[in-house]
């Protein structure tokens, strides 16, 4: 999140050796971002994009989520250029996922509704590829507005391993810390 990044924080990550972090806007409509409860403004997402960039980064993913509570796909579309004005290596694009103990969801806020979510999706699917970002992974969560998937796009070269191997099903991924969940693979078993 935006607004935990600092300079101390992205050093020692920089040390550990990662190739790849994310720094997630979701939206660049500050009304928006209060609307879901971050607790960021798409000015501190720029200061922590930017920070990352002077310090060495160059491989940073930005999620975006389509559908957002009152967000029209102009809206939307705002976001994608916006974010591509940055030149991230990787933006994946979410389709608005209500979980069940989501501040969202408390507030009765329900999806319904929401005929641009197509629009939206259809707008990054094109316009994305047309920057130089290749569809690379995809996956569907069960309840996500629209019934439709997240796609993850990356520039030539950037794609993220972990991702492909995650949605694969063909690798074994360990995974460490607290929530955290370990898939092991062996053979035709998961």
């Amino acid at each position: 999140r935006p607004d935990t990044v600092t300079a101390g924080k992205l050093e020692i990550i920089k040390k550990a050796g990662a190739g790849r972090i994310s720094i997630n806007p979701q939206t660049v409509h500050n009304k928006t971002l209060e609307t879901i409860g971050r607790k960021h403004t798409y000015e501190e997402f720029e200061t922590a994009f930017f920070l990352a960039r002077e310090m060495g980064f160059n491989n940073i993913n930005c999620d975006l989520i389509a559908g957002l509570p009152n967000e029209s796909s102009e809206e939307f579309s705002q976001s994608v250029d916006k974010i591509l004005s940055l030149s991230p290596e990787n933006i994946t694009v979410h389709t608005l996922y209500l979980k069940r103990a989501s501040s969202l969801k408390k507030q009765g806020f329900s999806a319904e509704g929401n005929y641009d979510i197509e629009k939206m999706v259809n707008y990054a699917q094109t316009k994305l590829p047309q920057n130089g970002f290749n569809p690379y992974y995809l996956y569907k969560q069960k309840a996500t507005l629209g019934n439709l998937e997240n796609v993850g796009f990356a520039k030539e070269n950037f794609e993220c391993i972990y991702n492909i191997d995650t949605m694969s099903d063909e690798s074994t991924v360990f995974a460490l810390g607290a929530g955290a969940v370990s898939k092991i693979v062996l053979g035709d078993r998961i």
